[in-house]
């Protein structure tokens, strides 16, 4: 009878030695840039030797970058590599950070992104834009609030009781956001609706 694995390293758990799932270990936390990478091109359609045409370099030259460990390849590689794929690639230096830290600074980040929007707009108010950039804003409230929903309904259902209310009115004085932007307006008053 034959076993099935889903991935290489529950195959090295179950048949190889503690070393050697330690050693698959490393070299995949080595190689996260290069598998998204890899991915991005993948994703884009395109074979090693499309890219290379794109990037004007061999398609050898692309094998060697996929085959590369992170700490290998140049900013200038990355950036060409992204950008024939026509795929951003954001990279984040510095300690690993937690889930909630994560979504933190994506929240910041998305504030600060809607607060040039709101500029743009306000710059050019005798256009069109505004009324796209409104557009915008509506698009992104019912995304962020259907990505909040449906990531609630996926806590256990022992904190049924615990949840935040799907719909909440946020007061706040712009006084009190911080200058740097880096933590979130405080709270003046939540009205449940």
């Amino acid at each position: 009878m034959s076993t099935t694995f889903t991935s290489v390293r529950e195959l090295l758990k179950a048949k190889g030695s503690r070393d050697q799932v330690q050693e698959f270990d490393e070299l995949m936390r080595c190689t996260e840039v290069v598998r998204e990478m890899i991915q991005s091109r993948v994703r884009a359609g395109l074979t090693q030797k499309d890219l290379a045409k794109l990037m004007d370099v061999s398609q050898g030259t692309i094998s060697k970058i996929e085959n590369s460990l992170d700490h290998e390849i140049s900013l200038g590689e990355l950036t060409r590599y992204a950008a024939a794929c026509e795929a951003p690639i954001t990279l984040r230096v510095g300690p690993s950070i937690s889930l909630v830290q994560s979504v933190k600074e994506h929240t910041i980040s998305l504030k600060q992104d809607l607060d040039r929007l709101a500029a743009v707009a306000s710059e050019n108010d005798n256009s069109q834009l505004p009324k796209k950039i409104a557009d915008v804003f509506a698009d992104a409230g019912f995304n962020l609030m259907s990505f909040l929903v449906d990531a609630a309904e996926k806590l256990p259902k022992s904190l049924g009781e615990a949840k935040t209310p799907m719909l909440r009115v946020l007061m706040r004085d712009d006084r009190t956001m911080p200058a740097n932007n880096t933590s979130p307006p405080s709270r003046k008053k939540s009205v449940l609706a």
